[in-house]
């Protein structure tokens, strides 16, 4: 499931910091806004990964309304932040594609000394962050 956050920017000398309202306590930061959108987001899935782990109840997130008139909102640029909730269930699945193209994910899979199925997953969610 895509959910999305909405993350606090702001100003400072050496670029942006960014918060979470919804994680009171989870930041990021980065010389340029791109960087501190990049570096949140990984630290919000990590941080979501250990809640979870922990048992936490994650928090739904707030509307950008309701951010926006938080006092702390003053000042700061809104960034949406999607994220994949991470799942604690794997599903298997069929898919169909070309055979070199298997090959080649094969070949590379073992080079890095993963699965096939680890390979393809971490692709997607490369893809699917970028969007």
């Amino acid at each position: 499931m895509i959910i999305e956050y909405v993350g606090l920017a702001e100003k400072v000398d050496e670029g942006y910091s960014l918060f979470f309202p919804d994680f009171p306590g989870l930041g990021s930061a980065g010389d340029d806004l791109e960087e501190a959108r990049k570096n949140a987001k990984e630290g919000l899935v990590a941080h979501i990964e250990l809640m979870m782990e922990d048992r936490e109840v994650i928090p739904k997130p707030s509307s950008l309304d309701d951010v926006m008139q938080l006092p702390q909102a003053k000042g700061c640029i809104p960034l949406i932040i999607a994220i994949i909730l991470p799942s604690s269930k794997s599903q298997r699945i069929n898919i169909t594609m070309d055979g070199a193209l298997l090959e080649a994910i094969d070949v590379a899979a073992t080079h890095q000394h993963k699965t096939r199925s680890a390979l393809l997953a971490e692709a997607a969610y490369k893809l699917l962050s970028e969007l």
